[in-house]
């Protein structure tokens, strides 16, 4: 986790990148107070700490275009308005594909980050698409003025690439957010081109992210088989030590339909690996066994095995009112 609690960001820039590329010749200095705050939230609001990344190439990482960007900068500072303009360029030509909007790309460096108990120099990259409107509501002596103005919501970054200098002697790290998943083919594969550092986590968590998927919206799945489907899964990545698509299957869905195992083990299968235990710690977060009901009613069902569910659980029908209901069974409250 990075702590930009006293950080300072020392300068930026801002490109406009679009069909025509608009490539700033002035490199700003630390801003006042309010401005920096916001720059701040800008370039570090919900980036994914828990994953992180390194630049590589197939043949030589001096040729990963980025890497070499970046490098000249923590090398020699004086370099950052040049470097940041071949980072711009590269970009333009990473991303040209007509579902990619034009926008901003702040690119600024900061002083004085925490990354554990050291302070550290940061490189944000953050590509802007979306503007908002906004009010500016003033208040003087005995007037009040109202304007709209076009701006940028300092929260809703569309994409963020956080590079962190590490030394002389060992690679800079990566940490990343994309705002939508065909994004990362863009953003992570072609204009940063970088891998997870630790394949483990990353192969445990998707495995996990799109078994989850897949369960949820499985139509032949009722809502009480996929919280069954969802806690056996926790369990098997619990137990065991290495994710077999095969072995994950048979003991998991082992009363699903032979039609169903075979969509399953399509998802799951490039995941295969070594399981990680931080991965499963961050996917037990989001594996909430609920079911949702029309009427905003949420029911939430921590039950291992299916056959317990529908001792506890049953589903019916009221043809009086016409509406389907859950009658739930217990001894006590808790």
């Amino acid at each position: 986790m990075l702590d930009v609690t006293e950080s300072i960001l020392k300068k930026y820039v801002v490109h406009h990148v679009s069909d025509i590329l608009l490539l700033s010749d002035e490199v700003y200095p630390q801003p006042e107070t309010l401005l920096e705050a916001a720059f701040v939230e800008l370039a570090f609001h919900k980036v994914n700490w828990e994953e992180e990344y390194e630049f590589f190439h197939e043949t030589n990482l001096e040729l990963n275009e980025v890497y070499t960007y970046i490098k000249s900068i923590f090398d020699q500072e004086e370099s950052f308005l040049e470097q940041s303009r071949h980072i711009t360029t590269h970009l333009h030509s990473a991303s040209q594909h007509p579902n990619i909007k034009p926008g901003e790309l702040f690119i600024g460096l900061f002083e004085n980050c925490l990354f554990g108990a050291e302070a550290r120099r940061v490189l944000s990259i953050v590509k802007i698409d979306e503007r908002e409107i906004f009010l500016d509501v003033k208040s003087e002596e005995s007037r009040v003025s109202v304007n709209g103005i076009d701006g940028i919501n300092v929260k809703k970054a569309n994409n963020v690439a956080i590079i962190i200098d590490m030394g002389t002697e060992e690679a800079p790290l990566v940490f990343i957010k994309t705002k939508k998943k065909e994004d990362v083919v863009y953003w992570q594969e072609r204009f940063l081109k970088i891998r997870a550092t630790d394949e483990n986590y990353q192969k445990t968590n998707l495995a996990l992210t799109e078994v989850r998927k897949m369960i949820l919206k499985e139509e032949n799945f009722t809502n009480t088989e996929k919280i069954h489907y969802l806690n056996k899964t926790l369990d098997y990545f619990r137990n065991e030590e290495q994710f077999d698509a095969s072995d994950y299957i048979d003991k998991v869905f082992d009363k699903a339909e032979p039609v169903q195992k075979e969509v399953i083990a399509g998802t799951v299968k490039p995941y295969e690996t070594i399981i990680s235990e931080s991965a499963l710690l961050k996917a037990e977060k989001s594996y909430k066994r609920k079911i949702k009901l029309d009427s905003n009613i949420e029911i939430q069902v921590n039950v291992q095995n299916i056959d317990e569910i529908n001792d506890l659980i049953e589903v019916g029908y009221d043809e009086a009112t016409n509406r389907k209901y859950y009658k739930i069974y217990f001894h006590e409250e808790s």
